[in-house]
């Protein structure tokens, strides 16, 4: 009996000291936890009364700065930006202000920065166009990545070639600054078609289609700069100019096709 009751008396000792030290601990985070909020709460306080105490030293907001802005209007910027004349400028949050403004169309990269004690600063780099594409919605204007850039007009960028065909996006500008390197010809261009996905057929105002080869075309664009320099051969009534050939051109004259094959 003594030894039963022994074992027991030892049960209950530590079970109690178990007990006292999940309390023990369970206290001991709780004034943790309670610490960390008193201070986070504290500081905030001071931190929203420093602020206002240097705001009535100057450092408010009154003027803000705009470069770089060509095609984003100013009513967009100020809009995304939010800005309250007066506020405090130490208080403006600068980096969700500039995500905000990277979310417009138009906006590649935005900067912004305090000029203390009353201007912020605001710099923009835009999203350089370079084609319309041809999509099921109508011609989208696209930048030198091949992106559609939100919010554009597209009519108002008639002066820049039309490009068509699957994937044709995403090489449209290493192709156009490839044709670039002729200027005469560029001038020439209306539209650039992406043919399977391979190559390239330039179609010009006139009418002339040229195809051109999968591999090289910046050799056989310039080869055929030089020709038509001797020959005028842009000017005639053709139907297709192929360069496809290393060593020739092949001339298709403008005359009524009873049939037509799938291109390739």
């Amino acid at each position: 009996m003594r030894l039963d009751k022994q074992v027991e008396y030892e049960r209950l000792d530590k079970t109690a000291e178990s007990w006292t030290h999940k309390y023990l601990y369970n206290g001991f985070f709780l004034i943790v936890i309670l610490t960390l909020i008193t201070t986070t709460l504290t500081w905030s306080t001071i931190s929203s009364v420093v602020l206002h105490q240097i705001a009535e030293l100057g450092f408010r907001l009154k003027v803000v700065e705009i470069n770089g802005r060509n095609h984003t209007t100013q009513n967009d910027l100020l809009n995304a930006l939010k800005l309250e004349k007066n506020e405090p400028i130490l208080s403006i949050n600068l980096t969700e202000k500039r995500e905000k403004v990277e979310q417009l169309g138009w906006v590649e990269k935005a900067f912004l920065e305090r000029i203390l004690p009353d201007t912020l600063r605001l710099s923009i780099i835009e999203r350089q166009p370079v084609a319309l594409l041809q999509t099921l919605k109508g011609h989208q204007l696209i930048d030198e990545k091949g992106e559609i850039i939100a919010g554009a007009a597209p009519e108002t960028f008639g002066h820049l070639p039309v490009i068509s065909g699957d994937d044709a996006a995403i090489g449209a500008n290493h192709l156009i600054e490839t044709l670039k390197t002729e200027p005469e010809l560029y001038a020439e261009i209306w539209a650039i078609h992406y043919i399977s996905k391979r190559r390239w057929n330039v179609l010009l105002k006139n009418g002339v289609t040229i195809k051109l080869p999968e591999k090289k075309p910046g050799f056989a664009w310039s080869r055929l700069a030089r020709f038509d320099h001797k020959n005028q051969i842009i000017e005639r009534d053709l139907a297709v100019i192929d360069m496809r050939m290393k060593n020739q051109i092949l001339i298709e004259p403008n005359l009524p096709i009873r049939g037509k094959g799938q291109e390739t």
